[in-house]
């Protein structure tokens, strides 16, 4: 049981921070955070974020938000765990309510730039795919790889979409950069309006187009997917999108995360699997 994981680190249920479909987290103190993984976690994928974050961390060029330090890792009472820095803020998702409009607008601007900054984690990747997976997705060729990992979605969930036509209209980018296909409110820290964390960096990160970043983040704030959201911010984010060029990539972008996020299924998250039906133009199911 996991209290006994806690009970092992010195803490129980009360020190609580947050939880996603991989793992919750809970304090360790003021400065440390224990991330306890799903039960059906394997080592090999534990090991594969441990090897990203590291190599994130050293990357040459800095960004101004905080990401993920792991201190140590392991197994015990049948979790396999992560220890980490405890990072600023809290999450945007539970701030945004006690925004104020004005506030809100600058806390979804910022969130937006911040989404760029992701891309320059990664350097010196070569291939194409998942980052963070024991045994990831990975090609030469990134609609190869767009390819694959819609048509893996797709077979989970059941629609029946041409995975071709889906990626016809996204261009192959010049050299691979990180994205954060998870880049979404819950899954980012903030204080006084600025972003101070990105988190998470599992399974759903993958060296790609850099284009693919802002998009994805403006799509999370779609208010059926993220309740804390509003029309407003999503106006906010298309406009932000389009002032900064990627008018045309948008739609292309957005149904092939729609095609991704569908192995989330009808019987896992509801809101999201009904929302990448919708985007992807209410397919018939298998």
């Amino acid at each position: 049981m996991i209290e006994t994981l806690l009970a092992h680190f010195g803490t129980d249920r009360s020190s609580f921070l947050g939880a996603g479909a991989e793992a919750q987290v809970f304090a360790l103190g003021p400065d440390k955070a224990l991330r306890v993984h799903a039960a059906d976690t394997v080592a090999a994928d534990v090991a594969a974020r441990v090897a990203l974050l590291s190599r994130l961390q050293n990357a040459p060029q800095m960004v101004r938000f905080e990401i993920p330090h792991i201190r140590d890792f392991g197994f015990q009472h049948g979790f396999h765990f992560t220890i980490e820095d405890r990072l600023t803020g809290r999450p945007m998702h539970q701030a945004l309510p006690q925004c104020t409009p004005t506030q809100r607008e600058r806390l979804v601007n910022d969130y937006l730039e911040s989404a760029t900054q992701v891309t320059g984690l990664l350097k010196n990747e070569t291939e194409y795919g998942e980052l963070a997976l024991a045994n990831p997705i990975r090609s030469i060729s990134f609609k190869d790889f767009l390819r694959a990992r819609a048509e893996a979605s797709l077979n989970v969930c059941g629609l029946n979409i041409d995975v071709d036509d889906l990626i016809a209209k996204i261009d192959e980018p010049d050299k691979p950069s990180l994205v954060h296909l998870d880049y979404c409110p819950s899954n980012v820290l903030c204080e006084n309006g600025k972003i101070t964390a990105v988190l998470d960096f599992g399974g759903t990160t993958i060296a790609g187009c850099a284009s693919f970043n802002p998009i994805a983040a403006a799509a999370f704030l779609n208010p059926s997917i993220t309740p804390a959201a509003n029309d407003a911010g999503q106006q906010q984010a298309n406009a932000w999108l389009d002032d900064h060029g990627f008018t045309n990539k948008r739609t292309p972008i957005t149904k092939w995360l729609a095609a991704y996020w569908s192995f989330c299924g009808k019987n896992d998250d509801l809101p999201l699997f009904h929302c990448c039906r919708d985007i992807l133009g209410s397919p018939k199911e298998s």
